[in-house]
């Protein structure tokens, strides 16, 4: 079977979709390696593969992203598929299907905050991504989702078949797992200047991920712990809010504002070293830093929502992300409450061992392989 995918989003600054398409590829190349995996990249940014450099073909079209996807919806020319030389299967990695003259297609969808939650969003993006989604789920052979949770907002907001749709969880990967902390809290030291306990957060900046909320929470408490709240991750729409807060409760010097990590694993030193990590969000398809943060050992808080109890099972503490008073109770809990932390880094720890990659690619193979059949 020849199989292509999109790898724009794997870039030397990856964020979530590009770290899924990363580990995705890297496990369907060690199970499948009688099949031919191509990728297709378009723009000025240039596609980091690293160790998977020379074990998948790749063909990069330097004509601007945006221009290429206008070009595809107006004429649907070039098919995608040719470009490549043939496939079987092209798997639409990151909200875009292009045409294939022959080839099957597999859509994944990440995420229906756009539809789910669109007041969080940005405004441009709910509008460009609720119509084309719409038209592209109905047109894919196939679609991949990461969560039973992102399987039922597909099926009620894109009308789709749910026998069309399969779940391909996502995993961490195994160079992510925990440190001594005091050897984490002393390369934190060393390199960000990071010293004391700290609270821990990780993703985009941004209104739905909700961290304008916990920087409230962590106001209520700041008066009573040591800690200091520590934000990882580029600033996205809604971000001016979460400053605004710190400001407003005068805690610039407790805040801590780490921006995007270019190196991954940079975050096992960051998870291994925190005393509790904080995902107060309003919406995920997965949630994957809370998967991250449990595999590290760093006792997990979150929200009841979406996909979160699908993920953290039994191994978080729950709090209401619109309420200041459970996110502030969940977090002293776990600050002050040893047994919490202690069963929350065992019961976290077995948890993220449930998740693989190789099960992902198993998964999302099995589809290519029923779409392929189509053709």
């Amino acid at each position: 079977m020849r199989v292509g995918l999109d790898l724009n989003p794997i870039t030397s600054h990856r964020t979530g979709v590009g770290n899924y398409c990363y580990y995705l590829l890297k496990s369907l190349l060690s199970l499948y390696p009688d099949t031919e995996f191509s990728g297709f990249s378009s723009g000025s940014a240039k596609v980091a593969l690293g160790s998977l450099s020379g074990r998948v073909a790749h063909r990069h079209v330097g004509v601007p992203t945006r221009m290429l996807y206008g070009w595809w919806l107006t004429f649907h020319k070039p098919e995608v598929d040719r470009l490549l030389g043939g496939l079987d299967v092209y798997h639409a990695t990151n909200f875009f299907l292009p045409p294939t003259s022959r080839a099957a297609r597999v859509f994944m969808v990440h995420d229906l905050a756009f539809l789910a939650r669109p007041a969080y969003c940005d405004p441009a993006v709910v509008r460009l991504l609720s119509r084309r989604t719409r038209k592209f789920a109905r047109e894919a052979d196939g679609l991949l989702v990461n969560s039973n949770s992102t399987k039922k907002d597909v099926v009620q907001f894109l009308d789709v078949d749910p026998a069309k749709v399969v779940v391909a969880p996502l995993a961490v990967d195994e160079d992510l797992c925990p440190m001594f902390p005091e050897a984490a809290q002393e390369q934190l030291a060393q390199r960000f200047g990071l010293k004391g306990p700290f609270i821990l957060f990780v993703g985009t900046i941004e209104a739905r991920k909700n961290p304008a909320n916990l920087v409230r929470a962590f106001g209520r408490l700041a008066g009573e712990i040591p800690h200091k709240l520590v934000l990882i991750g580029a600033r996205g729409y809604g971000a001016r809010e979460v400053f605004e807060a710190v400001a407003q409760l005068g805690l610039e010097g407790r805040v801590v504002e780490m921006g995007y990590l270019p190196d991954y694993l940079q975050l096992r030193a960051f998870y291994s070293a925190a005393d509790v990590f904080v995902f107060p969000t309003r919406y995920e398809g997965f949630g994957l830093p809370v998967l991250e943060a449990m595999a590290c050992g760093c006792p997990v808080v979150t929200s009841a929502n979406s996909s979160m109890r699908e993920v953290a099972g039994e191994a978080a503490l729950y709090a209401d992300p619109e309420s200041v008073e459970s996110l502030a109770a969940a977090m002293r809990r776990v600050i002050e409450e040893v047994g919490t932390r202690e069963d929350l880094t065992v019961l976290g720890q077995d948890r993220a061992k449930m998740f693989s990659w190789e099960a992902c690619a198993k998964a999302t193979y099995e589809l290519y392989q029923r779409c392929a059949a189509l053709i």
